[in-house]
């Protein structure tokens, strides 16, 4: 019986895909099309996608009831698979590139968007949380920059597709950089780490990818290069110069948050991969400015490795620039001091398991949907786990994991144990 409704159930989510698509075609209403809360992107592409180059397509978003208003034009554009390893599963992520921007979801505008399939992530938020969680340790004048996204569902060519996490795309406008100016000595630059090479332990620019300039202007490697180089090379005495040392070059207080959002989320890639660095072109005859970090790729955190795999909740992540600040009692006090201080609020268990409850609640019934698009209890994950079980097993894991990070950073910093 139970089998029974299930594949029912199944029959009317592609019956109900099909007319939705139908009635994308015929421009019906959007508030005809569906009764949830989340809005849909129907994807149409004019041919296969594929990674290697971008194919053209067309792409609507329709927005739930509950949202008040509509968004019913058509736009061009062109999409592409987005991403490496996860190519391997059938649920894939999209990179999508309109041909004239456009504002979703009160994210900024840009033509320039992810749909994050998040395929081995039964939580389907992972992404979301570590992203907001890093951006709500912003201050004034000191901003946590890291991609802004929403969950919507998706359909492709007519098909249901699943739900999907849409991103903005980082780049320029992120971090709020300064155009590209072809007379300028110095340019706002941005390098992704995409290899387990970007341990800052070594000369050049190994594993890591030039997003900012544009790699068809041409390279610039410059200021990636002589970072690395001081980091990996520098005397101790030259390393914490307080003129022209370390802080001169780095923005330490982002440094500590996003050190410690690594750490909070046990992202096992995000210290020596998974990371963005970027820095803006000076002002006229200013210095110039520094690097910060912004975090990139998250669905392996919150107790789980790239491939799902179990993680434990004793494991202390560093590389050697980390590991170099750390050494200095001086830095160990401020890191020490800006945990207990983010422990109070943002970092508390309390909080998390709060964001967790309301992406929970934004997903809804969409999160059943998926499922029933996508078999993933069978295929490559280690074990068989529901989106209810996952929830459950992360909520279990952050607050094992903050108590340990508790007593790691006192003894980090000699202080007496966190209560």
């Amino acid at each position: 019986m139970k089998k029974l409704c299930w594949l029912l159930l199944g029959i009317e989510l592609l019956a109900g895909a099909a007319s939705a698509a139908d009635a994308f075609k015929t421009n019906r209403s959007a508030a005809s099309l569906t009764n949830g809360n989340l809005p849909i992107i129907f994807l149409e592409a004019k041919e296969p996608i594929v990674s290697e180059r971008k194919v053209p397509c067309t792409v609507k978003m329709i927005l739930p009831k509950s949202a008040g208003s509509e968004n019913t034009n058509v736009l061009t554009g062109a999409v592409r698979f987005h991403g490496a390893s996860s190519q391997q599963y059938p649920k894939k992520s999209f990179g999508l590139t309109l041909d004239a921007p456009v504002r979703w979801s009160g994210m900024r505008e840009s033509a320039h968007w992810v749909l994050n399939a998040a395929f081995v992530d039964r939580s389907l938020m992972r992404h979301k949380l570590s992203y907001d969680l890093f951006r709500s340790l912003s201050a004034t004048n000191a901003p946590r920059f890291a991609a802004a996204s929403r969950f919507i569902e998706m359909n492709l060519n007519g098909k249901y597709h699943g739900a999907y996490l849409l991103m903005e795309r980082v780049d320029r406008a992120t971090f709020e950089l300064q155009r590209y100016d072809s007379n300028a000595l110095h340019h706002a630059c941005i390098y992704k780490a995409v290899d387990h090479a970007a341990t800052f332990d070594r000369l050049g620019h190994a594993g890591y990818e030039q997003r900012e300039p544009d790699p068809l202007i041409g390279e610039y490697w410059g200021p990636r290069d002589r970072f690395n180089r001081f980091v990996s090379t520098a005397k101790e005495a030259e390393f914490f110069d307080p003129d022209k040392g370390i802080a001169a070059r780095l923005d330490l207080d982002n440094t500590i948050d996003f050190h410690l959002l690594v750490l909070v989320t046990c992202n096992m890639d995000g210290f020596d991969k998974n990371l963005i660095l970027a820095r803006d072109a000076p002002s006229t005859n200013a210095p110039l400015p520094r690097f910060v970090f912004a975090p990139w790729d998250y669905d392996a955190t919150f107790g789980r490795n790239w491939e799902a795999s179990r993680v434990g909740t004793r494991t202390w992540l560093s590389n050697h620039l980390f590991d170099r600040l750390l050494s200095q009692a001086e830095y160990r006090k401020k890191f020490s001091a800006r945990w207990k201080q983010l422990r109070e609020r943002q970092f508390s268990a309390q909080s998390i398991c709060s964001m967790m409850d309301e992406n929970a609640v934004t997903l809804g019934e969409a999160a059943k949907r998926n499922a029933l698009r996508w078999h993933t209890l069978d295929g490559p994950y280690p074990d068989r786990l529901t989106f209810e079980e996952d929830l459950a097993q992360m909520k279990g894991w952050i607050a094992a994991r903050l108590k340990w990070l508790d007593q790691e950073i006192d003894r980090l910093s000699g202080a007496p144990a966190h209560r």
